[in-house]
């Protein structure tokens, strides 16, 4: 699923290149994507109406409209934006294209049709799940040491990986990112947040700033379409049985509430008794 790096990349791209054009049609082939608070049809909602800005709120994207009103586009897992160009084709499974005046299109596509593209009037998001019940905004300048060991504080019982996971609680973190910044931070994904001391909570704190701030730079760089997920640049996330680049053991994977997370077993070594203990395994393999 996309996520921060990649909204920040796209949101910026849409800024330069969607900005300010006229919406001139609406096509929708699958409504099941559609959520409209409105009282007409969606693509009469739209005709006419110019972007004015483009914003995120956690996994949100907000689209401002001229119309006083507002296109809120969660992607989940699987959804992606296309700013289609004359003479290029559509890519993925369509589900809803904004014609413009420049003869550009803004596609949303999703094979899973778990996208959702919610359509309401200035403000009003008591419709949107999950969207007002946003936590502490990791982007933001609220987001200081302070701030976060005081959230951290109600939550000692969580496992720091299901911790940084919860969008309640920090807005917003992925599960890619979630393992990178806990890479960086050398800590396990099972430990309690109980268990990290006011230092580790600090440096939890600063890695959760760096890793997104590198993240979103190796995204910049690699500068691909906006419909791209860029991957490339990760260290543990999905190398499950390759060298850590900083101490060169074998990156393992183990689940965490349904979710697969990567990490170093020397690096980020068990703080509690765990099923299985992968540092011993290393050590043992690898003296």
């Amino acid at each position: 699923m996309p996520e921060l790096p990649d909204l920040l990349y796209i949101r910026s791209y849409l800024n330069v290149n969607v900005k300010g054009r006229k919406i001139t049609g609406v096509t929708v082939k699958q409504p099941v994507v559609i959520r409209t608070t409105l009282n007409e049809p969606f693509d009469r909602s739209l005709a006419g109406s110019q972007i004015m800005e483009i914003s995120i709120r956690g996994p949100f994207f907000q689209i401002f409209l001229s119309s006083n009103r507002e296109l809120i586009i969660n992607l989940m897992l699987a959804g992606h934006f296309q700013h289609q160009r004359p003479g290029e084709r559509p890519e993925g499974h369509l589900c809803v294209t904004i014609e413009l005046d420049d003869t550009s299109r803004l596609n949303l596509s999703d094979n899973t049709l778990m996208a959702k593209l919610y359509c309401t009037a200035r403000g009003q998001y008591e419709k949107i799940p999950r969207f007002r019940e946003q936590g502490l905004d990791v982007l933001s300048n609220k987001f200081t040491l302070d701030a976060f060991l005081t959230v951290a504080a109600q939550h000692r019982r969580k496992q720091v990986r299901v911790f940084l996971n919860d969008q309640t609680i920090l807005s917003a973190i992925g599960n890619a990112y979630a393992d990178e910044i806990l890479f960086e931070a050398g800590i396990h994904p099972k430990t309690l947040i109980a268990q990290l001391d006011k230092s580790q909570m600090g440096h939890l704190h600063t890695s959760i700033r760096r890793t997104l701030e590198w993240g979103t730079l190796q995204v910049e760089k690699a500068a691909q379409p906006i419909q791209v997920k860029v991957r490339d640049h990760m260290r543990v996330r999905n190398r499950k049985g390759q060298p850590c680049p900083r101490c060169g053991a074998t990156i393992r994977r183990e689940g965490v509430r349904g979710h697969d997370v990567f990490f170093c077993p020397r690096c980020q070594p068990a703080t509690r008794s765990l099923f299985l203990d992968w540092k011993k395994l290393e050590d043992q393999n690898n003296p």
